[in-house]
């Protein structure tokens, strides 16, 4: 057919003879005679994408816009149709045009669509590695920018404390209009014999786990990205990282709460973990360890001990209480309101293990002692420790 032949001519002035300007109005001439033929709408926005980088004459958002509405236009047309192949090639297209305007994280979900949709061409393995590195680069400027905001604040509380000596901890983090400062985002983490927990916490929660993308790479299944959109900030949340060991990118949980997201990975070897990225110190980065049969099926919460893990402890209560019981529910903590404010600053962004370390040596040390870590304490009854000058008394 003559109008096969124009196409090739066309996608050969334009790759081959590397004449955009050309090769558009062979795409225009096309495009007269048949206004709906998806190859010709795809390789104009090529066309136009290429002469906006290469021609200062045509460096302007108008040129890019109309690349993008013929992008849109093609897009409707292979849909209509339900040519799968035209949807992939449109979607890959989509990514290309995304990717040179350094919107990475459009064009990474664009690249996604086209993959699944069983897009194949030689150029996508360099493709993928090229974003991949685009993505890990911003991630790394983002982590840079955030670790330059904890400084500072950790900077300026010290100083508060220099010129205050006798501020609490807790009430040195306010700034002058008694709020808390945090920063963008904070990684918390333990571990199973079979599973990684990752705990994110931040303000800029999304409202559904549909709207978060999990993406581990299947080359190395240690690259982690871990991204979702913020509309009212008009941003993106990422976390981006390389895990010190291999994951299976097939098994993923997530599980939204009120201050952070928790993403659970099951380990590709069921080995304790000394640090979760590569790269970060083992004292930076410690675990609570659980443990836990590497055989299960599933990969439990924190939350979740069986019958062998429950362990009780001596107290002078005629009540024993089984402190693995102790249910920590965040949402409740927030929503109930602790009649001792002093618990409730503390709990904020505490795991559980925390928290039942901090509940079991109040109380069992008489409110004399509060400890945060729970292997310590889980050893034994934490004793009464009162404040120099003073003893306690046994009624």
């Amino acid at each position: 057919m003559p109008v096969e032949k124009d196409l090739k001519t066309a996608y050969k002035t334009l790759y081959d003879d590397k004449e955009p300007l050309k090769a558009l109005h062979l795409y225009d001439e096309i495009l007269k005679d048949s206004p709906k033929n998806l190859t010709a709408l795809i390789f104009k926005a090529a066309c136009l994408e290429k002469l906006y980088f290469g021609f200062s004459d045509w460096h302007s958002d108008v040129t890019m816009q109309n690349a993008k509405e013929l992008l849109d236009k093609a897009l409707v047309t292979a849909e209509g149709r339900g040519d799968r192949s035209k949807i992939a090639l449109v979607n890959f297209r989509y990514f290309v045009h995304f990717f040179n305007v350094k919107d990475y994280e459009r064009a990474q979900s664009y690249f996604k669509k086209a993959k699944n949709l069983g897009y194949d061409d030689d150029t996508l393995p360099l493709w993928e590695i090229r974003l991949e590195t685009k993505l890990s680069k911003r991630s790394k400027k983002q982590r840079d920018s955030t670790m330059k905001h904890i400084i500072s604040s950790v900077e300026s509380t010290e100083d508060k404390r220099e010129k205050n000596p006798s501020h609490s901890p807790i009430s040195s983090f306010k700034n002058e209009t008694g709020t808390q400062e945090f920063p963008k985002f904070r990684v918390d983490w333990y571990q199973s014999s079979a599973c990684v927990t990752i705990s994110l916490f931040t303000v800029n929660l999304p409202e559904s786990k549909e709207q978060v993308n999990i993406h581990i790479s299947s080359k190395d299944r240690r690259t982690l990205l871990i991204s979702y959109q913020v509309p009212k900030a008009g941003s993106e949340f990422q976390y981006n990282t390389k895990l010190t060991h291999e994951v299976d990118p097939k098994v993923v949980s997530l599980n939204i709460f009120q201050k952070k997201l928790e993403i659970t990975l099951r380990k590709i070897d069921n080995m304790q973990w000394k640090a979760l990225e590569e790269g970060m110190s083992t004292e930076a980065s410690r675990s609570s360890e659980m443990n836990i049969d590497s055989d299960s099926p599933t990969c439990p919460s924190l939350a979740e001990t069986t019958s062998k893990e429950r362990l009780t402890y001596p107290s002078s209560s005629k009540k024993k209480i089984d402190w693995s019981k102790l249910d920590i529910d965040e949402e409740a903590d927030e929503e109930a309101g602790s009649a001792d404010s002093f618990f409730q600053k503390l709990y904020a962004g505490a795991d559980p293990d925390t928290k039942r370390a901090m509940m079991k040596s109040f109380i069992e040390s008489n409110g004399t002692s509060l400890s945060t870590d729970w292997e310590d304490v889980s050893k034994g009854t934490v004793k009464t420790s009162p404040p120099a000058g003073m003893e306690s008394k046994h009624w």
